[in-house]
């Protein structure tokens, strides 16, 4: 509990470090090219995160090349997982201090004297919706459920949830350029709720087949939000609000992640295993569409640049 308190362990995938990350990379780029820092920083990301999918499958390996014992096997996962962790704390020393917001914004801001407060605590209601609808079927309970439907195997899962990872890193990039040619929002709604319908296409498949393909094309989907969502959020609130921005945005999606999991299992049992899986992409679609009518008119200002600059382009245009 200690280390997962120090942000080591996490269900989501989220680390404290995270809002400070997202502050410091907003200005190490032009505003122009953000989105398309903010996907290769998902995509670096994403890649760890396949690599780990597969690695599940690591213990029954290590158990059969070396004799272990289950317990032993683990072990050695754990071991392995700590010397990757210290890997990182090197890597983090070396970053330059020149990646931190100037000195006279660094001091402590109450959130609730921000003058983009409302905006930032709109938002983070949104995102923390849409994050516990997706702990509703989040990777370990989608891994059960494969399991307990189709009786596919550790092995298989692991193959799995590595290909839809690949996808997923593949579709960050794909996000950028789109985000940068439709706009953030539109991006991240016209693609979010295609990944939606597929998730409940998913709980009709006949078979293990077919429901695994619609599993990877929702893959590849279902994150195109994510660098257009950092992008966007790092750019409606001032320098000195982004890292206000961040860390509320991230605790907001990881209390309501919390919580998705436990009602998850409850439907689970209470009904079917169906529940949550349709729950959670009713609520992403509810989701999509109150961000897509509440700020499709709320741009950045890269994109109010863009569109400034298309119209000037324009013949005629004086």
């Amino acid at each position: 509990m200690l280390v997962a308190f120090l942000g080591s362990i996490t269900g989501t995938g989220m680390l404290p470090t995270q809002p400070l990350e997202q502050a410091s990379l907003a200005d190490t780029v032009p505003s122009p090219k953000r989105t398309d820092l903010f996907a290769t920083y998902r995509i670096v990301s994403l890649a760890g995160n396949a690599l780990g999918a597969l690695a599940a499958g690591l213990p029954i390996l290590l158990q059969n090349a070396f004799a272990l014992s289950e317990i032993h096997a683990y072990k050695a996962m754990f071991i392995g997982f700590a010397f990757f962790l210290l890997v990182a704390t090197l890597l983090y020393n070396l970053l330059s201090p020149s990646i931190e917001v100037s000195h006279s914004e660094q001091r402590w801001v109450n959130p609730m004297r921000l003058p983009s407060r409302r905006l930032i605590f709109t938002l983070t209601g949104l995102f923390s919706l849409d994050h516990f609808a997706g702990s509703l079927f989040m990777q370990s309970l989608a891994a059960y459920w494969f399991y307990t439907r189709f009786g596919l195997e550790l092995e298989s899962l692991a193959l799995i949830f590595f290909l839809s990872d690949i996808l997923a890193a593949i579709s960050l990039w794909v996000a950028a350029k789109l985000g940068n040619l439709i706009g953030l929002i539109n991006t991240m709604v016209f693609t979010h709720i295609p990944s939606s319908l597929l998730l409940i296409a998913t709980t009709f498949a006949p078979s293990a087949g077919l429901a695994v393909f619609f599993w990877q094309v929702r893959a590849f989907l279902n994150s195109m939000d994510v660098p257009t969502r950092d992008s966007y959020i790092m750019s409606v609130v001032r320098p000195n609000e982004r890292v206000a921005m961040a860390g509320i945005h991230i605790v907001g999606r990881n209390v309501s992640g919390t919580i998705g999991p436990s009602v998850a299992t409850a439907l689970w049992q209470a009904f079917s295993a169906n529940v949550p899986i349709i729950g959670c992409a009713i609520l992403k679609i509810t989701y999509d569409l109150s961000l897509y009518f509440m700020f499709r008119k709320v741009k950045t200002p890269q994109e109010i640049a863009k569109i400034r600059a298309n119209s000037l382009a324009q013949p005629g245009t004086p």
